[in-house]
């Protein structure tokens, strides 16, 4: 005889079934339990949920289960059940004996399972008040049965307690501790241990969370993404991690598609920008402000994959079987994530870090399209090329007998691939000729951020930066460079020593300082703005530009009616954002160069606008040594260096603590500053000759973001698209 083997019990005697049998849920009859059940199935709906499960847990657990039971529909029949334990079950109760279900869950969960399961005469459980576990449930064993009145099945050292009060222990799916613990406390009845395991919980939990909900590809996609940057480097995951978090989602619907994406957004987000936590702010020593901006940050920045992996998600569509119908979808995929990247350089002033296109740095001939394109073009082709790799991955699986079906899949990005590396290899070979040099000095001075707040270290600082700086005039130098914070305070006496300086060594100099004006509607009143100043040889009148893109809670604090706001930031003013940029001339040798201060050279909007008068040259004075020796110089520079590309025009960046360098039109660095072998955030200075030559404006710097708005037309259409079909679905 095949087949499952059939397992029965022997009725027990009638003196013995006239003691009732009270059975635990879970782990008990379940191999599960309940409350991590209806954990996992809320946190797969709704990530967000884990801040009200501990709002809730603060209030007790009882109290966390009733709420969790009312967001959570059971299904009883899906429950992973003890089986052999059942059977004796059913057999007891044949016998006549009295079953009563008796459990720490919630009563609203315990009945639907009591109802399917169909022994029990009675159920008790938690109600909201009482958690019915341990002391709580013995007690209400007690009043109901009396002392030995009944017998408990029961798993773990929680049912100990009950044991007390029983007459015999039905010890099931627990541990050999257990199990001997369980004899001292009442007469051990029948046993059913032999599949104990102590990862079962944990093992559905984990199930339920991340493999039925798609989450831990999600978490995979992330994760492969946040290495295509700095310092891992891998480039590949980039054209991999869009198509996989829509295979993360696939078949779902759009709130469980839209949480799928954010999951793979937090992922991301969370390993890319670690730096943040290495911000030396700390509040009553604790690092709240970086702690807490980190997972903010990281939360907001993960809306923008949920709202992609919403807008790109497949649905059951009669186009989705045709070729072009696939087509046009990786298409309008692509244009989806282009146009959030639009929109997440510009929201809340813009955060235009780790875009896609910038993983791909160092394909130099594949980023020449950032002269037509911006960087939003290399983006849009590795979002268009993974999802190709999806629908080729697709084809391949549902037609296993078409060997070719995948190949008309990848065959348009790949053309369009192998037609910009050929566009870029010619742009490459055909560079224009070097009109002038400019030789330029670069310090870094490497200035730790807790010195910054501490007044008595201004002489010491200020007196460093001038060593390092006559050090590296002794070379003859044409304009020298100090970063972003390396001026202390722009007092008299400090604006003398650096027109001095200047003087003496028959140089320009461009430094960065706050600037001070009076309020143009109040003449009591002052605006502070972050500065470049740009210094000519005689030591005249300086030139200046002001930053135009300030950082949230680091030059200015948003939302300052929230009272806790200012928890998150040591600063107690704020900064007035400029509104041009500048040009500062070199009378001779007849050069032009524009500044942008900070992270300014991460936006391709002001880059374009700094270099639209007709600059020579672009120059970043940013501190990137708020973050330690971490990835973000790294990631500052490699997105930085397509400034160069999209504008035809070589930048030079001049760091705190690196990445110190200068980048040729073409986005190749030309010289990284090392303090030591492969060491970039240490103090010193470097030496270069800039090689200026003359060029027509980059079809980018004429026209903009025309590809980017294009795409941002081409999102809005899907969006609208999705949501009259939401509205009013099709028959």
């Amino acid at each position: 005889m095949h087949g499952k083997r059939v397992i029965t019990f022997m009725p027990q005697s009638p003196a013995q079934n006239d003691v009732p049998l009270v059975v635990d849920l879970d782990g008990t009859l379940i191999e599960t339990d309940l409350l991590w059940e209806t954990l996992a199935r809320v946190l797969r709906r709704n990530p967000l949920m884990i801040f009200c499960i501990l709002f809730w847990w603060v209030r007790g657990r009882a109290f966390l289960k009733q709420r969790l039971g009312r967001r959570v529909r059971l299904e009883p029949q899906a429950l992973p059940y003890h089986g052999k334990f059942l059977a004796w079950l059913r057999g007891q109760k044949a016998a006549g004996r009295t079953i009563v279900l008796a459990t720490a869950a919630d009563l609203q969960m315990a009945r639907p399972v009591a109802d399917y399961v169909g022994i029990f005469a009675d159920v008790l459980a938690s109600d909201g008040r009482t958690n019915l576990r341990g002391p709580n449930k013995l007690k209400v064993l007690l009043e109901k049965f009396g002392e030995r009145g009944f017998d408990y099945a029961g798993n773990s050292s929680t049912d100990l307690a009950v044991w007390r009060g029983a007459r015999k222990a039905i010890v099931v799916n627990a541990s050999r501790s257990v199990q001997k613990q369980a004899a001292e406390f009442a007469e051990i009845g029948i046993k059913f241990c032999e599949a104990n395991s102590s990862l079962a919980t944990l093992k559905h939990f984990l199930m339920e969370l991340f493999v039925s909900s798609g989450y831990l590809l999600a978490v995979a996609a992330g994760l492969l993404l946040a290495a295509a940057f700095p310092k891992c480097n891998f480039a590949g995951g980039a054209w991999i991690a869009p198509g996989l978090m829509i295979f993360a989602a696939q078949r779902m619907s759009g709130g469980d598609a839209f949480r799928t994406g954010l999951v793979a957004g937090l992922s991301f987000w969370l390993v890319s920008l670690y730096w943040l936590l290495e911000i030396p702010y700390r509040w009553h020593s604790i690092p709240l402000g970086p702690g807490l901006g980190w997972l903010a940050l990281s939360f907001v920045l993960a809306l923008f994959s949920g709202a992609w992996v919403w807008l790109t998600r497949r649905e059951r569509s009669g186009a989705m079987d045709f070729w072009a119908g696939r087509l046009l979808w990786a298409l309008a995929g692509a244009a989806s994530w282009v146009a959030l990247e639009m929109l997440r350089a510009r929201v809340l002033g813009g955060f235009p870090f780790n875009f896609l296109g910038a993983s791909q740095c160092k394909l130099i001939p594949l980023v020449q399209i950032a002269s037509c394109t911006g960087i939003y073009g290399i983006s849009f082709l590795v979002a268009w090329t993974s999802l190709a790799f999806y629908s080729a991955a697709r084809l391949i699986f549902s037609r296993p007998n078409s060997r070719f079906a995948w190949e008309p899949e990848i065959f348009p990005p790949l053309l369009v691939v192998v037609c910009i590396f050929a566009f870029g290899e010619v742009s490459l070979k055909t560079p224009a000729p070097t009109e002038k040099t400019l030789r330029v000095a670069l310090v870094q001075p490497a200035i730790p951020q807790t010195l910054i707040w501490d007044e008595n270290e201004n002489s010491n600082r200020f007196q460093q930066l001038l060593q390092l700086s006559e050090t590296v005039l002794t070379n003859k130098v044409d304009l020298l460079v100090w970063p972003e914070s390396a001026v202390p305070e722009l007092t008299d006496a400090t604006y003398a020593a650096i027109t001095g300086l200047v003087r003496a060594h028959h140089v320009w100099l461009i430094f960065d300082a706050d600037d001070v004006e009076p309020a143009t509607n109040n003449e009591n009143e002052y605006s502070v703005f972050n500065a470049a100043f740009f210094i000519p040889p005689g030591g005249g009148y300086p030139e200046i530009y002001h930053k135009q893109k300030l950082v949230m809670f680091g030059e200015y604090v948003p939302f300052t009616w929230l009272p806790f706001v200012k928890w998150f930031t040591p600063i107690t003013g704020s900064y007035t954002p400029g509104k041009s940029a500048a040009e500062f001339q070199f009378e001779n040798p007849g050069v032009t160069a524009s500044p942008l201060i900070c992270y300014e050279d991460l936006f391709p909007q002001l880059g374009r606008r700094a270099a639209a008068g007709g600059a020579d040259f672009l120059v970043n004075l940013t501190n990137d040594g708020w973050f330690g020796e971490s990835a973000e110089q790294w990631q500052h520079e490699e997105g930085a260096l397509f400034r160069a590309v999209e504008n035809g025009v070589p930048l030079v960046r001049c760091c705190n603590n690196g990445v110190s360098c200068w980048i040729d039109a073409h986005g190749r660095p030309g010289e990284i500053f090392r303090a030591k072998k492969e060491d970039v955030y240490g103090a010193g200075t470097m030496v270069f000759d800039l090689p200026l030559r003359k060029h027509a404006p980059t079809f980018y710097t004429r026209h903009g973001d025309w590809f980017g708005w294009s795409c941002v037309g081409i999102a809005l259409l899907v969006a609208g698209r999705k949501l009259f079909r939401a509205v009013a679905p099709l028959p």
